[in-house]
């Protein structure tokens, strides 16, 4: 394969932007070069709002990958999500003109583009503009329920359709962010579209699926069936809305993700009544401390109330007790421990969850195997198999050897991902250039604060999950100030137990 024959992509999330290059491998596959990432900023529920905050991190992740490989990418694909992301649906027909020898009409590809394109002409809301188009079914003189008209006679060719709109203004943030830092915007990929395309199967696509991609500003919602995508929404909530929850009780921002992520649980039930985190305080006082059940009481509410939304998406779109594969579950926010178990119990359907890896090659799953980079995989994975590659060129000896290429690189700043498929393909790609290559939701419902029920199989818990051994453990990320996982000594677990009936006077553990 030619070494231009490359693909440049950014996910611009409300948590983290990554950028990734990748290449069309053997097997209808394909290969992640490089990887790159950093936390985000300027963005807010999936939508670009601050153009400076956001052009410097996209700065800082691009140059990043550019001084591993070695090469200047000069455009790049960028996934898109956000509340004013909206999805309607059209129906427009076209009369087939094309006349065979034995004198009937008969359906071309240019009779389908032409109707497709006709949808371009629709009015739209003012500062609206049109994202995507997505034929769902084609009718024939009145026979429908088609799939793929071309070949087929017929005289009147009609279809229905998914226009996906948004803002105008966001999309141009993009592009103006984009340029401050060199790039250009080679087209726009549909989020939950790309995540959708990365982590699901053909036969799932036939059996009907939603794919659930939890973010940290928004939740991505794409449903197929019969092969075909028949709705898409964002939902204005995600993981980081947890984490408010959690800094309410007073706890330093800094700790907040790791204590969600290594000490959370979406099920409360199954946590243990009698374990504490222990959390360092400022200025030398006392710990604060959290038990694992209330934290995984904090998890299951807000995953909830994401539950409910994505029910009324699928009842919305007219696939309730339809989709026979049931849900996929992606993006950071899937990370949780028995958030599958949560989703089954409170949707009735089968829950997975889905790393991008399906379509990768096999040098390239553990780059991106986890499902965080869902958006990111499925961006690449749509650009190859279109032939759509993006223009990147050789660095400059000095730029190749390692300096930064403009003033945005941080110097000594750390790598989060090492890149060995990257390694072997950096000069590969330096030696030569390449070639230049696109459910609105109503944000005033509020989900009703239902309590959770029972129902579920009793199960013991295992203390072993969270890495007990003895009565408390450390985690080795914060080798100073540090979170603990601990079981109350006897004297606490009494109080709790029997509350105002002892004193303050200490117990001695060792008398009982």
């Amino acid at each position: 394969m030619d070494n231009n024959e490359y693909v440049a992509a950014v996910d611009l999330g409300t948590t983290k932007v990554v950028m990734a290059v990748g290449r069309k491998a053997e097997k209808n596959k394909i290969e992640i070069v490089a990887l790159k990432e950093v936390a985000s900023n300027g963005v807010m529920k999936g939508d670009l709002k601050n153009i400076e905050q956001a052009s410097q991190v996209l700065r800082e992740v691009k140059n990043r990958l550019e001084q591993e490989l070695g090469i200047i990418v000069r455009e790049a694909y960028v996934g898109v999500s956000g509340q004013h992301i909206q999805c309607n649906r059209t129906q427009g027909y076209v009369t087939v003109q094309n006349m065979t020898d034995a004198g009937v009409t008969e359906v071309r590809r240019t009779d389908v583009e032409r109707l497709i394109e006709d949808q371009r002409n629709a009015s739209l809301p003012a500062g609206k503009t049109i994202i995507s188009i997505l034929p769902q079914s084609y009718i024939l003189d009145g026979e429908d329920d088609i799939s793929e008209p071309v070949g087929m006679e017929g005289r009147k060719l009609e279809a229905k359709f998914n226009v996906i709109i948004g803002e105008e203004t966001a999309i141009e943030r993009i592009r103006r962010c984009f340029q401050r830092v060199g790039l250009n915007l080679a087209g726009i990929v549909l989020q939950p579209l790309a995540s959708a395309e990365a982590v699901l199967s053909d036969d799932e696509k036939e059996l009907g699926v939603a794919v659930v991609d939890i973010g940290g500003g928004t939740t991505d919602i794409c449903v197929y069936y019969d092969k075909v995508i028949r709705h898409l929404a964002v939902i204005p909530i995600g993981g980081n809305i947890i984490n408010k929850d959690i800094r309410a009780y007073g706890i330093l921002e800094r700790y907040v993700e790791k204590l969600k992520t290594s000490f959370g649980e979406a099920v409360a039930e199954r946590t243990p009544g009698d374990k504490y985190i222990n959390i360092p305080s400022v200025n030398g006082q006392a710990p604060k401390e959290i038990a694992v059940k209330t934290l995984a009481g904090i998890i299951e509410a807000r995953m909830y109330d994401i539950i409910d939304y994505v029910k009324i998406e699928i009842e919305r779109c007219g696939f309730k007790g339809r989709l026979g594969a049931g849900i996929v579950l992606t993006g950071g926010g899937a990370n949780l421990k028995n958030l599958d178990l949560l989703f089954k119990m409170h949707t009735g359907m089968d829950v997975r969850i889905a790393q991008p890896v399906t379509y990768v090659a096999a040098d390239s799953v553990e780059l991106v195997s986890a499902p965080k980079y869902s958006t990111l995989t499925g961006i690449v994975l749509d650009a190859v198999r279109k032939g759509n590659y993006t223009e990147i060129d050789a660095a400059e000896p000095a730029q190749a050897a390692g300096e930064p290429q403009n003033a945005g690189a941080a110097a000594g700043d750390e790598d989060y991902y090492h890149t060995p498929a990257g390694q072997q393909n950096g000069r590969a790609m330096a030696s030569g250039n390449t070639a230049v290559a696109g459910g609105g939701y109503d944000s005033s419902y509020t989900p009703e604060a239902d309590s959770y029920e029972g129902g579920q199989q009793e199960r013991g818990y295992e203390p072993d999950s969270y890495g007990m051994d003895g009565d408390e453990e450390y985690l080795d990320d914060y080798p100073e100030e540090e979170l603990r996982l601990r079981r109350p000594k006897l004297s606490e677990r009494v109080k709790r137990w029997f509350g105002g009936m002892f004193t303050d006077e200490e117990v001695d553990d060792d008398s009982y």
